[in-house]
């Protein structure tokens, strides 16, 4: 079968992306992990822990949207960090078939701890930010990628997200403040 040249573009502009992407991941992935190993959690608990405390209260569906999971798996993972005591899953008054997270006090002391545990220097896309900083002189800008995720999950997708990374600018900076009294 014969494809036009502008089809072939199309799938190698697809496979381009699909390697950069997984090359991406996998070194996100695997900072990630090292980052929150000595909290004993991985990179699915973390992360629904991480959009709790933006939304504070949050359904499954919504921790399932956000961050980019399957309703069963954050409905596996909450239940682990429920018996952890790193938060409570009431269901609704109104809608007994709503199950919401709700981090413990426990939960969000482990949370930042986790942010305090931070540590530049074992971030390696930092680093490499770092050298596209030195070359081009600014930060990489995530318009086209922000337009790209929003064709695909939606603008409201593309709105929570930077909501969720002001609200956890301010926590960090209440949290980091409370830390200097």
């Amino acid at each position: 079968m014969k494809r036009d040249h502008e089809t072939l573009e199309r799938m190698l502009y697809t496979h381009k992306v699909s390697q950069l992407s997984k090359a991406l991941w996998k070194t996100v992935e695997k900072d990630w992990q090292n980052w929150i190993k000595p909290f004993d959690l991985n990179i699915n608990e973390h992360h629904i822990l991480v959009i709790i405390r933006n939304l504070e209260k949050a359904t499954i569906s919504e921790v399932s949207q956000y961050g980019v999971m399957h309703v069963s798996t954050v409905f596996n993972f909450a239940k682990n960090l429920e018996k952890r005591g790193l938060l409570i899953m009431p269901k609704s008054e109104f809608d007994k078939r709503n199950t919401y997270l709700e981090l413990t006090e426990k939960g969000k002391n482990l949370l930042y701890e986790t942010y305090k545990h931070y540590e530049e220097s074992e971030d390696r896309i930092n680093e490499a930010t770092e050298a596209y900083k030195n070359v081009l002189l600014t930060s990489p800008n995530f318009a086209d990628i922000k337009f790209i995720v929003a064709q695909i999950y939606g603008q409201e997708f593309i709105e929570h997200l930077d909501r969720s990374h002001e609200e956890l600018l301010k926590i960090l900076l209440d949290e980091n403040n409370s830390d200097d009294a």
